[in-house]
């Protein structure tokens, strides 16, 4: 049976309902059952860095291909602890492309967003549990969406790559800090830091003003740091 990108997102949204309601197995399953159909989606295409750019400056500057759902009841993250972005993506279509390459380079969005949301579906088990196979995951995940939007944040950008690359930043440093990773957290932070400097209007859109604080705040923890003479 052929599986449209439209049944892919739903299974994706259907999991972040799940997610919303702690019911975090069946929502890890069907996140990676969409991540599944997604590559298969996408195989056999390959986007050089000439198609990226010009499909991504087709795209209406401020596009969306999601919409935030609300904090999960299952957050089990704590006001003592650094900021982490805990809120999965709704994933929607666009109107339709006038081009292929249009439409792929939004499938390697989409996909970022599913391996976001099974990112934070991890970091909320380590949370809850402990464990750190959970973080060791989540950390894994948040590579690869970083991975799969990095080609787009200087291409045109929108308004999803935006989020995932700030907000994944943000949680992977963290989890680098937890595991004593005092270099390689704060070099993210830092560059955390510039994305929110360069990205303002963008920021002020996608995230809530506390959530863009708390980021920020975790910026400065990590200047503290390497200001620090232990340092």
């Amino acid at each position: 049976m052929m599986i449209s990108l439209q049944d892919t997102l739903q299974l994706n949204n259907q999991a972040v309902a799940l997610y919303q309601l702690d019911d975090l197995p069946l929502a890890a399953k069907a996140l990676y059952e969409s991540l599944r159909v997604l590559k298969q989606l996408m195989k056999g295409y390959y986007l050089d860095d000439d198609v990226i750019a010009a499909a991504m400056n087709t795209a209406p500057q401020h596009e969306c291909l999601h919409t935030t759902a609300p904090k999960a009841r299952c957050d089990a993250s704590t006001q003592n602890e650094p900021f982490v972005y805990q809120s999965a993506l709704i994933l929607q279509e666009s109107p339709a492309s006038s081009t292929q390459d249009m439409t792929q380079a939004k499938m390697t969005i989409y996909c970022a967003g599913v391996a976001f949301n099974t990112a934070i579906l991890h970091h909320q088990q380590a949370f809850k549990t402990g464990r750190s196979a959970s973080l060791h995951r989540a950390a894994k995940l948040y590579e690869c969406c970083l991975q799969l939007v990095g080609q787009f944040i200087h291409a045109g950008s929108n308004n999803t790559v935006s989020l995932i690359t700030m907000a994944a930043t943000n949680n992977l440093a963290q989890i680098e800090l937890e595991k004593g990773l005092l270099g390689q957290a704060c070099r993210r932070l830092q560059f955390l830091k510039a994305l929110i400097q360069s990205l303002q209007h963008t920021a002020t859109r996608m995230f809530t003003v506390d959530e863009l604080q708390s980021m920020i705040s975790n910026t400065l923890s990590a200047e503290g740091v390497i200001a620090s003479p232990a340092a």
